[in-house]
């Protein structure tokens, strides 16, 4: 059979996750014809797609504090509400890599994550009645920039630099080396 249209929408028939490539998502599909090839778009609704997005930006593995993961929660939230239709232009409103927000799809999902997703449920950060742009980062190397530095059509308030503190000290060998470079966590 030939399908002729702008867009093909594929509802699963069952809630369980349906593998795209190497990625399990949730929701519904939307094939779009691409300029090389057919563009695969995962609808999802915000809720779920964060349950695919906290675990892939905050490992609960290696970030185990649920308080620490319903932060990150909402910070994904409203950067994803701040966000919406930023790619419209290509037929979706996020992308799923570090240029938006890290999305692993079901795959990702863990139960302290989603514990933190469902507990923050709805929960954005606003400046002046509107969603902030929350920009966050996996490291820290003692103190964060200005946004408007790195980001000059992105200046606000809220966005500047601030001390912070650095991962982990590690040591190599039998003797910690020592400095002062380094802190203490």
């Amino acid at each position: 059979a030939t399908i002729r249209a702008a867009t093909l929408r594929l509802i699963p028939l069952d809630p369980e996750p349906v593998r795209v490539g190497g990625k399990a998502v949730r929701g519904e599909l939307e094939l779009r014809p691409g300029s090389a090839a057919v563009v695969i778009v995962n609808v999802v609704n915000l809720e779920e797609y964060l349950r695919g997005v906290v675990p892939a930006e905050m490992g609960p593995r290696s970030f185990p504090n649920l308080d620490a993961l319903k932060a990150q929660a909402v910070a994904a939230r409203t950067y994803a509400v701040a966000h919406l239709g930023e790619h419209a232009a290509e037929g979706y409103d996020l992308c799923d890599s570090q240029a938006c927000q890290v999305y692993e799809g079901a795959g990702a999902e863990h139960p302290l994550t989603d514990r933190a997703v469902r507990e923050t449920a709805g929960e954005i950060v606003t400046f002046q009645g509107r969603p902030i742009d929350a920009m966050y980062h996996s490291t820290c190397a003692g103190h964060t920039e200005d946004a408007v530095a790195l980001f000059p059509q992105r200046a606000q308030p809220y966005l500047a630099g601030v001390p912070c503190r650095g991962e982990r000290v590690l040591s190599a060998g039998t003797q910690a080396p020592t400095g002062p470079w380094l802190g203490s966590l």
